[in-house]
């Protein structure tokens, strides 16, 4: 059965991708091609779910206002939705990337979220649930507005419906959701600003704690076990995204059965590699993460 995978996503963006050769800081930088798709964490989740053959289901608040950039973008992507209108309207994020220089990103912080947002999309989070779902992904930042807590009260929503939850947030939302029953992605700095190594989490509540660290893999720290994996080979290209294509790997091996932590981090590593290839947030090249997955170092920590 394939799994279906909701993503959660409660500060949405409209995502815009520059290539240029060489970034002038205080110049002209002559944009040799540029990409606009609807973006924020959890749709990028979702449009790789798709991509390794699982179902998903964007849930995001967008604009009260019409048109809405943001909708019609996840209808261009063929992705499934449902929104609550919550937001004035949906920021916009730039990512500029260089063969030389990497991605530099450049992200509005959007704006507040109107009374009701939150009711709205626990509602809208209950009523999927209650239709099925193998896994959860709740990704990103919040929305001014809405309080730190959310993260952790969806979190702890799934977690009543018995479905596994990842909570892929960082700030005071992390540390709210720390304690929440999900499983915790965060990347090296907002694992060490948590102020707690991955073990004291997992004694605190936390069913897994997967740290990303970027192009030195990631580990996981389960109530089981510790372990870490180094990427097959060093990848160049556009990281934004690379995050969010190792937590739809993870969800999907999260909504199967008895979860292989070794085979699952293994999967996360070249999953997320594999999102470096690709120019814009939401893709991976298949071919690449499929021969990296077997090539993926793991070690017991």
């Amino acid at each position: 059965m394939t799994p279906r995978i909701v993503t959660v996503t409660l500060n949405p963006a409209v995502d815009v991708t520059y290539r240029a050769d060489v970034l002038h800081l205080g110049g002209t930088t002559r944009v040799s091609d540029v990409r606009s798709r609807a973006g924020g964490k959890g749709v990028n989740v979702a449009a790789v779910v798709r991509q390794l053959g699982g179902e998903s289901l964007v849930l995001a608040l967008t604009t009260t206002r019409a048109p809405d950039e943001f909708r019609e973008g996840l209808d261009r992507l063929g992705l499934a939705h449902r929104l609550v209108p919550a937001l004035p309207a949906v920021r916009r994020t730039v990512a500029v990337v260089t063969p030389a220089g990497g991605t530099t990103m450049l992200q509005e912080a959007g704006s507040p979220a109107a009374t009701g947002g939150e009711a709205g999309i626990l509602d809208v989070l209950r009523a999927e649930l209650a239709a099925g779902a193998g896994a959860v992904v709740i990704s990103g930042s919040v929305p001014a507005g809405m309080g730190a807590d959310v993260p952790a009260k969806l979190a702890r929503l799934c977690v009543r419906h018995d479905v596994p939850v990842i909570a892929d947030v960082s700030g005071a939302a992390l540390r709210e959701a720390a304690r929440s029953g999900a499983v915790l992605m965060p990347n090296e700095d907002e694992l060490t600003e948590l102020a707690g190594p991955g073990l004291d989490l997992v004694a605190a509540g936390a069913p897994a704690v997967v740290a990303t660290l970027g192009p030195g893999g990631a580990t996981a720290v389960t109530a089981r076990g510790a372990w870490r994996a180094r990427p097959a080979e060093v990848v160049t290209g556009n990281s934004a995204g690379a995050g969010d294509a190792g937590a739809a790997a993870l969800a999907m091996h999260l909504a199967g059965s008895e979860v292989d932590w070794p085979v699952a981090l293994a999967d996360v590593v070249a999953t997320s590699a594999a999102a470096v290839l690709r120019p814009v947030a939401g893709e991976i090249d298949v071919a690449a993460r499929d021969r990296w997955i077997r090539a993926v170092k793991v070690e017991e920590m």
